[in-house]
Order: C-alpha cells, then structure tokens, then sequence
C-alpha cells in the first residue's frame, strides 16, 4: 500500500496499465480476464507497481492506492556506468524522458535494469555516429547513482497514426528509403533493432521517418531478452540479426501501400486499419495476452 503522498487520482494518473487475458477464449469465443496491472513513477523517479482482479475501467483511486508496492531501484534501475553520457535538468517539453516500461514478467529478475542499460549502452552509438533517422540521444538523467530515464528528442507521432490520421499523399518511397539508410547505419554498428513495428518509427515535421524504441537492439548473435512484435516477424527469434530488420521492413512496406492503397480508393479508403497485436514480451515467459 502506498503510504507516500503521491499525485495520484484516477487510472489516468498510472503508467503503464495492462489487462492479461488467458490463451484461451471461453465458449463463446470471448476474450477471458484474467488481471489488469499498473505502474506509477514518482517525480523523484520512484516506481511503484500494483495488480488488481479489475478491469482497468473500474479502478479509483482507492483501489489503486491499495494495491501499489513500491519496488526497490535495483529491481527498475541500472547503476550509471562512469563513462554514460548525463543531462542534468531541467528537461525542457522538446525532450522525452522515456522511463523503465513496468511488467509482472521483469519484477524480480533483474531483467528491467539490464533493458535499461542495454539501450542505454546501444544510444551512445548513434550518439557518436548519428544519423538523421535514428531518434537523437541526448544521454541519461541520473538519480540516486541510477540510470532512471534516458533523455531523447520528443517528435510528434507515430508512423500508425500518421498513415491512420491521412495517408492518401504519403510518400511511400521517401519514408522507406530513409529507414533502410537507418537501419544499414545501426548495422555498420554491429547491432540489430529486432523490433521494427508501424508504432517503432515516428514521423518529424517533414514527415520523414525516425526510428526509435531500441530496448531490444543487440550486437549481431547475442541472446535477447526482449524480442520481435507478433505480426511484424515471421517465427519467434532469440538472437540478434539483420535478417530480423529485413523482414520488419518488408512487412512494414507491406503495409504502408495497402493504407495508401485504401486511401486513395474511395469504395475502400473507409475501411479501418488493424495492425497485427502489438505488445512487447518477454522471451519465454508471458503467457497471457495483454493489452495495453
């Protein structure tokens, strides 16, 4: 139970907030609800996390209070290595903080600090050797000797909601020609995004692509612990390769021409669009479908 005085009013307030449902759907071919599961991270970057048997519409504040721990910064957050790249504050709304993703499936095993590390370790890469379509690193907000946030340039929307808000002039070559010389660039790194999605890459001001979310991105033949978006791979995968970004774009291209396809057909252009179920996962271990 959360003793500390936390702005904390509604599910809104939670980040991020889950609902498992088992493998099997019941008789009906209804989804079955197993649990619903929350995180909060404090301003002082303290995290908290909590699960509940209701369905996340029907969490108060009450219930939410009751339920969240306080988890301990080993079990969240990396020790800051001596040579990381440190932005002191303040942070300004042109940047992103983007914090540890709490899970049940990384609570207690030392997983989520290692998450953390990696990317943080991959983005001094790009830091060194930049390249316009890869999100710009600015390095990592440090507390309590901690990695606790990992500090990037803020753009405006995804690569999903860009084609869902209007894709009928998008310019299919221009935005697939700028994440292939992106992903060619990560390789002359030595490393594998191994999870390219329509909700990995956003789109700047000019609408040019920008890859980010680089959790799982692993020098060539290291084993992943997080790997591949169902629907954006065609088989599960444990080691890091090129081959992995190959097929992403591939699909990704797939579907960028069926929208702008749609959009331009005005007896189609209605139809709405569904992308495969996106939710990151743990190798091995997540047996339960969530949704976030």
């Amino acid at each position: 139970m959360v003793n500390e005085e936390l702005p904390l009013y509604s599910a809104r307030d939670l980040s991020p907030r889950y609902e498992a449902f088992a493998e099997e759907d019941d008789e009906d071919g209804n989804p079955i609800f197993l649990y619903s599961s929350f995180g909060y991270i404090s301003d002082e970057y303290v995290a908290y996390f909590g699960q509940s048997n209701l369905r996340k519409c029907e969490l108060n504040q009450k219930i939410i209070r009751e339920s969240l721990q306080r988890l301990p910064d080993e079990d969240v957050y990396p020790e800051a290595p001596s040579d990381i790249t440190v932005v002191l504050p303040p942070i300004d709304e042109t940047l992103f903080l983007k914090r540890p993703k709490l899970h049940l499936d990384f609570l207690g095993t030392g997983l989520l600090p290692k998450l953390m590390l990696h990317e943080a370790e991959t983005m001094e890469l790009p830091l060194r050797n930049p390249h316009p379509h890869i999100v710009r690193y600015h390095g990592c907000l440090i507390k309590r000797g901690r990695i606790v946030s990992l500090v990037l340039d803020r753009l405006p929307i995804t690569l999903q909601h860009r084609l869902e808000k209007n894709a009928q002039h998008f310019d299919v070559e221009n935005c697939m020609r700028k994440m292939k010389s992106a992903i060619r660039h990560l390789h002359s790194l030595g490393r594998a995004h191994n999870d390219l999605t329509l909700m990995k890459v956003m789109i700047d001001k000019s609408d040019d692509p920008i890859i980010v979310d680089y959790s799982s991105c692993q020098p060539f033949g290291n084993t992943l612990i997080t790997a591949g978006t169902p629907g954006w791979v065609d088989e599960d995968f444990t080691i890091s390769a090129q081959e992995h970004d190959q097929i992403a774009l591939d699909k990704i291209r797939k579907w960028i021409e069926k929208l702008t396809r749609a959009a331009k057909n005005p007896r189609t252009g209605h139809l709405a669009y569904r992308s495969p179920r996106t939710r990151h996962w743990l190798r091995g271990s997540l047996v339960a479908r969530i949704k976030s």
